[in-house]
C-alpha cells in the first residue's frame, strides 16, 4: 500500500510538471506571438527554429498564399503580412521610397576606398536604420560586382577591383545594415559588371546590354573574381537574400541558372536565404523556379497566371513550389520579419544629424590625395584667396538610377569650401568656368585656385570613354537633371589645364564613380579624388583641403595613363561590351527570354583590375591602393609566422615619421606560384588595416592569412587548392610599392629568404 502511495504521488507530480510545462510553453508562445505581428499560431512559437516554424506555416499555407509569396503579397489565411522592400545600397531612399528624403551616404567606391571595415559597418547601420523607418523589411543593396572596367555605369554603386577589398566592405556593411533587423541583398549575382553602351538610363543600353549579353568565363576567373564578394556575402556576412542578375552566364540567364543557383550559391556555399530576381529578369517561369529563384520583385513571371500554369502543365512540380516557398519563410523567420510590430512609416525617426555625420566621415575616409606639391592643406598664412572654379563645384553630384537617393540637405563642394574658408578669413570667389578665359584670370588673381570636375555615372548605360569631356558622358538621373551632368559641364580637361597655365598652384577635386583619365595631373599642384560624396560632402571634402583631417582614403580603382591601359581594352569587342552572333537560335515562344545577342568573353581571366597591369607591365596614372597623406609613415620590422597547416601571420611596426597626426594603410600582398594553365597575378591584396597615429607615434599591427589566402580555384578539382612551393609575402602603400617581403614555404617545400 505504501508502494502504491508512493507511485501514485510520483505520477501526480509528473503529471504536475508536465501541466506547468505546457502551461510555460502556452505562455512563452502566446508572449512570442503578442511581441510580433505573427498572431497566434503556432508558427509564432520562438522556441521553435526557423526550419520548424517554416514547415508549420507552409502546411497552413493555402494555393494561392504560397503563389503569392512569391511576390511578395499578403497572405489573409494566414495572417503573413505582405514583404516589403527599397532600392539603394548608398541609402534609404532609392525608387521604392519615391522622392521621399534620406541621408543620403557617399558612393560605394568612396566606401570602398576608406579601407575600413568599421566604417562600412556603421554605413551599412545607417541605411539600415533608415530603411525600417521607412516601413521596409528589406533593402536591395549592397551591389558588390567588381570593377571590370571603369567605363561601367554601376561602377559607383560597388566596391571597386579587388575581390578581397570589396568583399571585406561587402561583409562589413550586410552586418551593419542587417542589425537594425532588416534585410540585406548581395546583388547582382553575377558577372553583371557592364550596362551596355549607348542606351536609356536606367534602363538598358544597345550594345552589350545587361539583358542581353551572354558571359562567357572559365570557372577559375569566376570563383576567384567576380563570385568572391558573393561568397563572402553569404558565408560571412550571412546575407538574407542575394539578387540574381539580368545577363546569362554559358548561355543561360543567370536567374534560371543551375551553376549558379543551386551548384554553387546552395551547394557549395550552403546559402539558406533566398533569391530575390533583378526587375523583369524573372521571364522564365518554370526554369526560374526549378533553378531555385523564389521572388520575383516586379511581377514578371511569377504572377498567379503564370505559376498555376506551369504546374499545370507539369513543368513545375508541387514539391518545387513548396521547396521555394519554405526558403523564402524560413529566411523570413531567421530575419525576424513576423517577431517584431508592424512599423510605421516615419522617417521623423531618422537620427538625421547623427547619420549625417556618419556619412560625412566616410567621406572624409575615402577622400584620396593623389598629388601634392606642397598646396594643401590650406594654410591662412600663405592664402586668402580662393577661386573655385567649374561647373561641378556648384552641383550635388550622385550616380544615377535605382540606388539615388534624396538627399535631406545636401552641401556643394564650393558651399563647403566657402563656409570653411569664412572661418579663416579667406576670400572666395566662384566661376562656373563657362568663359575660360574669365575663369583662367580669376585664378591668376587668387592665391589658389580650386577647379571642380565630375564625371556622370548611371544604371542602364555605361560611359563611352574616360575623358571628362561632355562626349563621355553617362546616363541622366532620374528624373532628369540635365544642368548637374558632365554633357553640360563642357571641356574641364581643357577647363584644368587652362586655370592650371594662369596658376601653377591649382588643386583639382575629382567628383567621380570611378577612374578616368588625368592628362593634367603633371601641371597641377594637388589632386583629390572625391568620389560621388553624398550630401555631406561638400563639408566633408573642404575639411580634407583644410586640413581639419587627414585625407583618409586609398585607391580602390588603378587609374591608367591611357584609355588603350584598361583591362577590357586590348581584347577587342569580344571582351567588351561584346560581339553579335548571328547564329544565335532566338525562341520568342510564350517562356522566351530575348536572344543573347551579345557573346562576351572574360579572356583577361583573373588578371583584372590592378592584376592586368601588374602582369602586363603597364604602368599607371595612379596604383590600386595608392593615397597620400598630410604626414608620412614608415613600414617596418615585417615578422612572418606560420599559423596550423598553411595559415600565417604578419607583423610589421607602422610609424608617423611626419609632424601631424594622420592614418596610415598598411596593405598585405601574397604572390603565388603559377603552375601551368593556372597563371598567377604578380600579387594579390590578402589583408589590410588602418592605424590612425600621432606624430612620431609607432604601432605594432598584425594581418592573419588562412589556407584560402594561399589558395587557387581548381577547375580540374573543383575546388580550392594550394600548391606546393615558395609564397611571396608582401606589404607596403600600394600595390606598386611594397617595401617589406617574406617567404612561406608550402608543401614541404624549401625557400630562400
Amino acid at each position: 500500500m505504501g508502494r502504491r502511495v508512493v507511485l501514485k504521488t510520483r505520477w501526480r507530480s509528473r503529471v504536475a510538471a508536465v501541466a506547468l510545462a505546457l502551461a510555460v510553453y502556452v505562455a512563452l508562445a502566446v508572449t512570442a506571438a503578442a511581441a510580433g505581428r505573427c498572431g497566434s499560431h503556432p508558427w509564432c512559437n520562438r522556441a521553435l527554429t526557423p526550419a520548424a516554424r517554416a514547415k508549420l506555416l507552409l502546411a497552413a499555407m493555402s494555393q494561392s498564399d504560397k503563389v503569392g509569396i512569391l511576390t511578395g503579397q499578403a497572405g489573409s489565411d494566414v495572417d503573413l503580412p505582405p514583404i516589403n522592400w527599397t532600392d539603394g545600397a548608398l541609402g534609404a531612399g532609392g525608387l521604392g521610397s519615391g522622392t521621399s528624403g534620406a541621408t543620403a551616404m557617399p558612393a560605394g567606391t568612396a566606401l570602398a576606398a576608406n579601407f575600413d571595415r568599421a566604417m562600412a559597418a556603421r554605413y551599412g547601420n545607417v541605411v539600415g536604420a533608415e530603411v525600417k523607418h521607412r516601413g521596409f523589411d528589406g533593402d536591395f543593396g549592397p551591389t558588390v560586382n567588381l570593377m571590370r572596367t571603369p567605363l561601367g555605369g554601376r561602377t559607383f554603386e560597388a566596391y571597386g577591383e579587388d575581390p578581397f577589398l570589396s568583399a571585406q566592405t561587402a561583409v562589413a556593411w550586410i552586418k551593419g545594415f542587417q542589425r537594425q533587423g532588416v534585410m540585406a541583398d548581395a546583388k547582382h549575382y553575377a558577372a553583371n559588371n557592364q550596362e551596355g553602351q549607348a542606351g536609356v538610363s536606367p534602363l538598358f543600353g544597345v550594345y552589350g546590354s545587361r539583358p542581353f549579353v551572354n558571359v562567357h568565363a572559365d570557372q577559375r576567373t569566376l570563383h576567384e573574381t567576380e563570385l568572391a564578394a558573393f561568397e563572402a556575402a553569404v558565408k560571412q556576412g550571412h546575407s538574407a537574400t542575394v539578387m540574381c542578375s539580368y545577363n546569362l552566364l554559358f548561355g543561360t540567364y543567370a536567374c534560371a541558372n543551375p551553376f549558379l543557383l543551386k551548384k554553387t550559391l546552395r551547394g557549395l556555399w550552403g546559402f539558406k536565404g533566398f533569391v530575390v530576381s533583378d526587375a523583369l529578369a524573372c521571364h522564365e517561369t518554370p526554369q526560374d523556379l526549378e533553378a531555385g529563384l523564389n521572388f520575383d520583385i516586379a511581377d514578371s513571371c511569377y504572377t498567379a497566371p503564370e505559376v498555376n500554369a506551369a504546374l499545370a502543365s507539369g513543368l513545375v512540380s508541387e514539391a518545387t513550389l513548396n521547396q521555394r516557398v519554405f526558403e523564402i519563410l524560413r529566411t523570413l523567420f531567421a530575419y525576424g520579419f513576423f517577431d517584431h510590430a508592424n512599423r510605421p512609416k516615419d522617417s521623423s525617426l531618422d537620427r538625421k544629424r547623427a547619420d549625417r555625420a556618419v556619412a560625412r566621415r566616410a567621406e572624409e575616409g575615402g577622400a584620396v590625395l593623389l598629388r601634392n606639391n606642397g598646396a594643401l592643406p590650406i594654410r591662412r598664412k600663405k592664402v586668402r584667396s580662393i577661386a573655385v572654379i567649374g561647373p561641378a563645384a556648384n552641383q550635388y553630384m550622385f550616380g544615377a538610377g535605382s540606388s539615388q537617393v534624396s538627399p535631406y540637405s545636401p552641401t556643394t563642394v564650393v558651399q563647403g569650401i566657402t563656409a570653411r574658408a569664412a572661418k579663416a578669413h579667406i576670400k572666395v570667389t566662384y566661376d562656373d568656368g563657362s568663359d575660360t578665359q574669365g575663369a583662367a584670370a580669376l585664378a591668376r588673381s587668387s592665391d589658389l585656385a580650386i577647379v571642380v570636375a565630375a564625371d556622370s555615372e548611371s544604371e542602364g548605360v555605361d560611359k563611352p570613354c574616360m575623358s571628362l569631356v561632355p562626349q563621355c558622358s553617362g546616363g541622366q538621373a532620374t528624373p532628369p537633371k540635365p544642368q548637374a551632368t558632365q554633357a553640360a559641364f563642357g571641356d574641364q580637361d581643357g577647363l584644368i589645364q587652362d586655370v592650371a597655365a594662369a596658376n601653377r598652384r591649382t588643386v583639382v577635386v575629382l567628383e567621380t564613380g570611378a577612374p578616368v583619365l588625368t592628362p593634367w595631373r603633371g601641371s597641377i599642384a594637388a589632386l583629390v579624388e572625391g568620389w560621388y560624396p553624398g550630401e555631406a560632402g561638400g563639408t566633408a571634402i573642404a575639411r580634407v583641403l583644410f586640413g581639419d583631417v587627414d585625407p583618409g582614403g586609398r585607391l580602390p580603382a588603378t587609374f591608367p595613363r591611357n584609355a588603350g591601359d584598361i583591362p577590357t581594352a586590348s581584347g577587342g569587342s569580344a571582351r567588351y561590351p561584346g560581339t553579335v552572333n548571328p547564329t544565335s537560335n532566338c525562341n520568342f515562344g510564350p517562356q522566351a527570354a530575348p536572344c543573347p545577342y551579345y557573346q562576351e568573353t572574360y579572356s583577361e581571366g583573373v588578371m583584372m583590375g590592378y592584376r592586368w597591369y601588374d602582369s602586363q607591365h603597364i604602368k599607371p596614372a595612379f596604383p590600386f591602393g595608392f593615397g597620400l597623406s598630410y604626414t608620412r609613415f614608415r613600414f617596418a620590422h615585417l615578422v612572418l609566422k606560420r599559423r596550423g597547416r598553411h595559415g600565417a601571420s604578419v607583423r610589421v611596426t607602422v610609424r608617423n615619421v611626419g609632424s601631424r597626426t594622420g592614418l596610415a594603410v598598411p596593405e598585405l600582398y601574397i604572390s603565388l606560384r603559377s603552375l601551368p594553365g593556372v597563371p598567377e597575378p604578380p600579387w594579390q591584396l590578402k589583408g589590410f588595416a588602418r592605424v590612425r597615429l600621432a606624430p612620431g607615434q609607432r604601432r605594432r599591427v598584425s594581418l592573419s592569412l588562412n589556407a584560402r589566402s594561399f589558395s587557387y580555384w581548381s577547375d580540374a578539382a573543383r575546388g580550392w587548392r594550394i600548391a606546393g612551393g615558395c609564397d611571396r609575402i608582401a606589404v607596403g602603400s600600394s600595390s606598386r610599392d611594397l617595401p617589406l617581403k617574406a617567404v612561406l614555404a608550402q608543401g614541404g617545400s624549401t625557400c630562400r629568404r
